[in-house]
């Protein structure tokens, strides 16, 4: 039997399509734990209605239960989780997680050996009022009292300062992770520069502190990325081309070898520019022909470096050639049209193509805002990028990417710190000081929160932190 490939924690790695698999069947079990809590309410516990909804659900969550010692739920600021993976819900389930979070449950978990009569005493419980819980005191001891076993509830998440100031320090290591990365990409450029020997193990080494703070907080580092240095763009670019790159691979469930080749195709993707003119790079106007056939050799002349650089892979090589090959016309450098651009070269080209349109150059120091970016690589899909990897891709970032500020229907801003299952409604950091004070006591909140069956918050605009004079790295960096 084949070895399971495991994650850090010891954990079976899934594969993309599992998880999806995986997602769907802990949807349907909510749905029917919402039909039996509603049929709990309409027949009495020995209705054969009720009990047939109850077999249902205990069918779908012995199911669960095969490669598994429990099923948790858990109900975190309007978002469904099954252990840790988000469940995307219909309106129906935010009544019944408005249900349970009015009775102080958030969480919910189902162990080996539960029966149908559990389940029915359960939703009886819980069809109780929630003054009947707050009288109660230990919402463990409520449900050991009706006898319900194989049944776990937890109390509605709350976390403390000191779990707060870990994620601080977390984020403060980030942000010299990243720039080590951009010190690497220099010396490779100015050791190819200057015809010196290059050594990949520095760059080996940064790659694989990149993929892994990336699996471990891949939001963390996909913020930096919205934190352009006009000043060291060339370099910058190829650091968050790799972080976006490898944030991708994550998201498609790769094995960790496969996310260390991304990231070193990333960070050496563009090396071949060192062999343009600096003024092309940074002319601010249109290029002549002449000039545009000198960029257009950037991937050729990568693919050269990095073929003389010991220890570089073949698909560093390979991305580097082929990242600028998009299925339109206008790929270069036009090959034979049965050969098809490796699927990490894709990869490459979404990233590349997303940072390039976001990128705050040194002559123009304004970005183009994420959305819009986002908009032209949905228009490009089929077409210049693959339309699986486009959709992957925004899938992750989210319409409104980390680092945007949202104009919200309440007159708040909100600074976008994490995506959620819906790429409208991500979590915001609320501001009102505008000074990055908000960072250390501020207060976050979901966009999917409700309140009576309807969003507390939703965005209505989004703020240009640069005309709105806010100094978004005080709050990311």
């Amino acid at each position: 039997m084949a070895e399971v490939e495991r994650d850090s924690r010891g954990e079976a790695k899934q594969s993309f399509f599992a998880k999806q698999q995986l997602i769907g069947s802990a949807k349907t079990a909510f749905q029917q734990l919402s039909a039996v809590l509603k049929n709990s309410t309409l027949y009495p516990e020995a209705h054969p209605f009720l009990l047939s909804s109850a077999e249902k659900l205990l069918s779908t969550i012995e199911a669960l239960l095969v490669d598994r010692k429990e099923v948790a739920f858990y109900l975190v600021a309007g978002e469904l989780f099954f252990e840790t993976l988000s469940v995307p819900i219909d309106q129906s389930l935010v009544l019944l997680m408005e249900h349970f979070a009015s009775r102080d449950v958030g969480g919910i978990i189902f162990k080996p050996g539960l029966t149908a009569h559990e389940l029915v005493r359960f939703a009886s419980l819980m069809s109780k009022e929630p003054a009947f819980f707050s009288t109660q005191g230990d919402i463990a001891g409520v449900i050991a009292k009706e006898q319900i076993d194989h049944i776990e509830l937890h109390r509605v998440l709350i976390v403390d300062k000191k779990v707060m100031g870990t994620i601080k320090e977390e984020k403060k290591q980030v942000s010299a992770v990243f720039m080590d990365a951009v010190d690497a990409v220099k010396e490779m450029a100015h050791a190819v520069h200057i015809d010196k020997a290059a050594s990949m193990r520095k760059m080996n080494t940064i790659v694989q502190t990149l993929v892994d703070n990336i699996l471990d907080n891949r939001d963390a580092l996909l913020g930096l990325t919205s934190l352009k240095m006009y000043d060291e763009y060339t370099f910058t670019h190829s650091v968050n081309t790799s972080i976006l790159a490898v944030s991708l691979g994550t998201f498609l469930s790769f094995a960790k070898p496969q996310l260390a080749a991304l990231g070193v195709a990333g960070l050496m993707h563009d090396i071949g520019k060192m062999n343009v003119p600096l003024e092309i790079i940074n002319k601010p106007g249109k290029l002549t022909d002449e000039e545009w056939e000198e960029v257009k050799r950037h991937p050729i002349e990568g693919a050269l470096i990095l073929a003389d650089i010991p220890g570089v892979s073949k698909m560093a090589m390979v991305a580097a050639f082929e990242h600028h090959q998009h299925g339109d016309v206008r790929g270069y450098p036009r090959v034979d049209e049965s050969l098809q651009q490796h699927p990490f070269s894709q990869i490459i080209s979404i990233a590349d193509a997303y940072e390039a349109l976001t990128a705050a150059r040194v002559y123009y120091k304004i970005q183009m805002p994420a959305e819009k970016a986002m908009q032209i690589l949905l228009s490009k899909r089929g077409t210049a990028f693959n339309p699986i990897l486009v959709k992957a891709f925004v899938n992750m970032i989210g319409i409104f990417p980390i680092g945007t500020i949202l104009k919200l229907d309440t007159g708040e801003a909100g600074l976008v710190v994490h995506q959620t299952r819906d790429l409208m409604r991500p979590r915001v950091l609320l501001l009102s000081k505008f000074d990055g004070s908000e960072k250390e006591s501020g207060t976050e909140a979901s966009l999917l929160e409700t309140a009576g069956g309807h969003y507390k918050r939703t965005a209505v605009g989004t703020i240009d932190p640069y005309v709105a004079n806010i100094d978004i790295k005080k709050y990311l960096a």
